[in-house]
């Protein structure tokens, strides 16, 4: 293995996208939120990653001062050297980090001027501090990975475009909280577990899943109920074709999930469904109840719709609303016990288990539940 990734904040999601894009030979996970890699992999298309470097020392855990290191590789060519130091897996403190990061840029100084930049908290550079202190262009970040007795050092090479992300997020001309605000982040993870040319949406909104499928090379139709959801999505597209260049100008039409016909039988299906109506509260069973049932019946139908037009091996990958209850528990629509009588078997992964992808945020009353199927 040469390189790592550092996963993000749910780190399941990243290591089933990398296992998507990589297969599993070629991803080991490293403790609990990064992994290794036998080949780098471009970080524009990984919504689930945040930095990947190139390793330079894979042994026993030690100081990295005392470590083995090319020190010559950690220098920019010309001019003051920007280093960065950023741990993960170690139980630290910043100021740990800042007194270890010192004593690397003694020993960095005797190849000309060093400037040391470190956590403002916590004990690991974030990507907007990585970007904005150029780490990339005058010097280097060091990625101090441990992983119980063991420990991997690695030169920050790519890290993630928050920016991108954060302009295709809050820029776009429409956007829509009763649709349940999909984070691009986790429309590309999605888009990118499943391996059709095409990708239609059902449930499009505001066109996220779309924007970033097209982004990642794929084909894109997409559906809606909603005739102000289309209009939306239409809007977007379009928008998306201005500020990126990509063409991205898409018909789409409106329908019922239900009802719809799918492009081609090879598409795969990749959708945030219906997640429900909004609560500014966690339900009590009682309220949670007629709920359900109504929405495991929306699910059922159109999932048994796609199966009915999809060719034995397309997939389906798409999200189902978990509620957090008033009791505290957590409640999920239970889609995977009607997958069998649809035609569909959950996708297994060698590195996470596949029923336990859900993605919430402590705050949040509806989080998603992550479904990747194929078509039997």
């Amino acid at each position: 293995m040469n390189y790592i990734a550092i996963l993000g904040r749910q780190p399941e999601f990243g290591l089933v996208e990398l296992e998507s894009r990589l297969s599993a030979d070629n991803i080991t996970p490293y403790g609990k939120s990064t992994a290794l890699l036998k080949d780098s992999i471009d970080l524009n298309e990984l919504g689930g990653v945040i930095k990947i470097g190139r390793i330079i020392y894979k042994g026993p855990a030690r100081d990295i001062n005392e470590a083995p290191l090319p020190l010559d590789e950690l220098v920019a060519e010309s001019g003051k050297t920007t280093f960065g130091l950023s741990y993960y897996g170690l139980s630290a403190t910043t100021a740990f980090v800042r007194k270890t990061g010192i004593a690397m840029k003694k020993r960095l100084k005797g190849s000309g001027s060093v400037r040391f930049v470190a956590p403002q908290t916590g004990i690991n550079l974030s990507a907007a501090q990585v970007k904005f202190n150029g780490l990339l262009r005058n010097g280097c970040e060091l990625l101090v990975v441990t992983n119980k007795q063991q420990m991997v050092v690695a030169i920050t090479e790519q890290v993630q475009d928050i920016d991108g992300y954060a302009a295709r997020d809050h820029q776009r001309p429409t956007r829509s909280a009763k649709v349940g605000m999909l984070p691009p982040k986790l429309a590309q993870i999605m888009v990118n577990t499943t391996h059709g040319e095409m990708v239609f949406d059902p449930f499009c909104g505001t066109g996220v899943v779309l924007q970033e499928a097209r982004l990642l090379g794929r084909q894109v139709r997409g559906s809606d109920l909603s005739p102000d959801m289309v209009k939306a999505t239409q809007e977007n597209m379009e928008w998306l074709s201005k500020t990126t260049g990509v063409n991205a100008v898409i018909e789409v039409a409106e329908s019922d999930a239900r009802k719809v016909k799918l492009p081609s039988p090879e598409a795969s299906v990749v959708s945030e469904g219906y997640l429900g109506p909004n609560m500014s509260r966690p339900p009590r069973m009682t309220e949670l109840e007629p709920i359900r049932a109504e929405m495991l019946g929306l699910y059922r139908d159109s999932l048994s719709n796609f199966a009915a037009q999809q060719a034995s091996g397309a997939e389906v990958a798409i999200t189902a609303p978990v509620w957090h209850t008033a009791d505290g528990d957590q409640q999920m629509l239970a889609v995977v016990d009607l997958l069998s009588d649809l035609g569909y078997t959950l996708i297994q992964f060698a590195h996470v288990q596949s029923d336990a992808l859900i993605y919430r945020r402590p705050s949040q009353t509806v989080g998603r539940q992550l479904l990747i199927l194929r078509k039997q």
